[in-house]
């Protein structure tokens, strides 16, 4: 997530480049021909040009906002995660009490917040495809035994294995009296809002975002580039002054193209880039918060922007 834009010129012609490109050939074959003399009653309308230019302003301006949905969806869903995380330890530190045969319940709530720690890493690096990547088996036996990592591992979805474990681990402590029935309901509620909001997550990277918005939505554009410097054109009576159009058309272009792709890549909020949902930041600070909650000293250090990008 980009919390500071810092200007690059040297990233935004990277990423323009091949717009910038095609807009200077069309533009210069128009001018060839304007000031050839061979541009006359072939001219394009400006009526159609800007016709053209409204709805095509209207569609960017649409399917913008339908992305933003999807990443604004995204990131709420991480948001309840976090909020959820901190009433989950809440209930624990405070709901599990001794049971009867006075065995102390502290090492299994532990052990329950530590496999917490590993469902939201989990479950961050599953939506990023990073399950098979090196630093899958090391973020996650930093909370989990060798024998639950791979066990867990071996399943489709780790997330959703894990969040069961949880579940059976309360199930023993109510079992063994440290939970009262009603807190027992209270804390399986809390296991069943974190299936609801991974399963937003999960739904959101699994839909794609409408390929006729990106389709229609680039065939119009470079339909718009096309046409544009011919349209100027064809209100230039003097041959003269056409190339002054040169610099004008491309940057005509140029803003319509940074409009799609700002909507392009705020459609894919999982695609662990500087546009993605600050998932690893997030996971940073429900460790910090549940820790400090059980009186943990091996706090980790809060994430902070690199190069104003907070991933």
């Amino acid at each position: 997530m980009i919390v500071k834009y810092r200007f690059n010129v040297k990233d935004i012609f990277e990423i323009s480049k091949e717009n910038i490109a095609y807009s200077l050939t069309i533009v210069f074959i128009a001018i060839v021909l304007k000031v050839t003399n061979y541009y006359h009653d072939w001219g394009v309308p400006g009526t159609v040009t800007a016709v053209l230019g409204t709805a095509l302003a209207i569609l960017l301006g649409f399917s913008n906002s339908q992305a933003y949905d999807r990443w604004w969806e995204a990131r709420k869903a991480w948001g309840a995660i976090l909020n959820d995380s901190r009433s989950f330890a809440k209930q624990l530190l405070t709901f599990v009490g001794t049971g009867p045969d006075d065995v102390c319940s502290h090492k299994p709530i532990h052990e329950i917040i530590n496999r917490h720690f590993a469902y939201v890493n989990a479950l961050r690096m599953q939506l990023r495809d990073e399950k098979l990547s090196p630093k899958w088996r090391k973020e996650l036996l930093k909370y989990l035994s060798v024998e639950e990592f791979n066990f867990v591992t071996a399943k489709h979805n780790t997330a959703t294995q894990l969040m069961l474990s949880q579940s059976n681990a309360i199930n023993d402590l109510h079992k063994k009296e440290f939970i009262s029935e009603f807190r027992h309901m209270q804390i399986d509620l809390m296991l069943t809002n974190f299936y609801t909001h991974q399963g937003i997550a999960e739904r959101i990277k699994s839909t794609p975002f409408l390929p006729t918005y990106h389709f229609f939505s680039n065939v119009f554009l470079y339909f718009f580039i096309t046409l544009l410097p011919f349209s100027l054109l064809s209100e230039v009576e003097i041959a003269t002054t056409t190339w002054i159009l040169l610099p004008i058309t491309v940057i005509i272009g140029w803003v319509f193209h940074m409009i799609y792709l700002n909507g392009s890549v705020y459609a894919y909020p999982f695609s662990n880039n500087r546009f993605d949902t600050p998932m690893t930041s997030i996971c940073n600070t429900i460790e910090i918060d549940l820790k400090e909650m059980m009186g943990d000293e091996t706090i980790p250090e809060k994430s902070v922007p690199i190069n104003g990008v907070l991933m």
